[in-house]
């Protein structure tokens, strides 16, 4: 009786340790996508912000305040800015 309780105790073990190995290796793999997915929105927040400074830095000078189409199109490029904005984690 002993040994059938051994033998299963053993068993136990096994599978414990089998799914521990797997778990830590699937773990390993998402800190993987997890770092390349921030270092990925790292780099985007960068393009967001130095866009916002260049629009603002147009803004301020008022190169672009005519009626005209450039100036319907800069309003425009100023409003997507001001919603890619919402998305900058640098803020």
């Amino acid at each position: 009786m002993q040994i059938m309780l051994w033998v299963v105790l053993v068993h136990v073990i096994e599978i414990i340790g089998i799914a521990g190995y797997l778990i830590i290796r699937k773990n390993t793999k998402l800190e993987k996508v997890l770092i390349n997915q921030q270092q990925y929105i790292d780099a985007i927040s960068i393009v967001i912000n130095d866009s916002n400074n260049v629009i603002q830095e147009l803004d301020n000078r008022g190169a672009f305040e005519s009626d005209d189409e450039v100036g319907t199109f800069f309003r425009n490029i100023k409003e997507i800015q001001t919603i890619l904005n919402q998305f900058n984690n640098k803020n």
